[in-house]
């Protein structure tokens, strides 16, 4: 995954999407453990803007990584961010199969 502010912030919209799955599902429960998660998720893409800004490539690599952590839980999600390419778009699974 490129280290850039969007990249970020895909994967920070993606874990935010399926907080508020999870919330909805576990309604009236779970309103603390969503806000606790939403947190950390906005505070671990804000500090990684931050580092991809100062072009500290190291500490965004890290920050991505929990990012990547957080979200894992979901990977067989269709949306999930490791499911895409570079330029944001969908793999095409039936193309990478066809390839000898």
């Amino acid at each position: 995954m490129p280290l850039d502010v969007q990249t970020g912030v895909r994967v920070y919209q993606f874990i935010v999407d399926r907080l508020e799955d999870r919330r909805r599902e576990q309604y009236p429960h779970g309103r603390e453990a969503y806000v606790e998660n939403w947190t950390t998720a906005h505070d671990l893409e804000k500090d990684f803007a931050t580092a991809v800004r100062a072009h500290d490539s190291g500490t965004a690599e890290r920050l991505l990584q929990k990012l990547m952590g957080m979200a894992a839980q979901w990977r067989d999600h269709p949306h999930h961010p490791g499911n895409h390419t570079h330029d944001g778009h969908q793999f095409d699974h039936a193309v990478l199969e066809t390839r000898p």
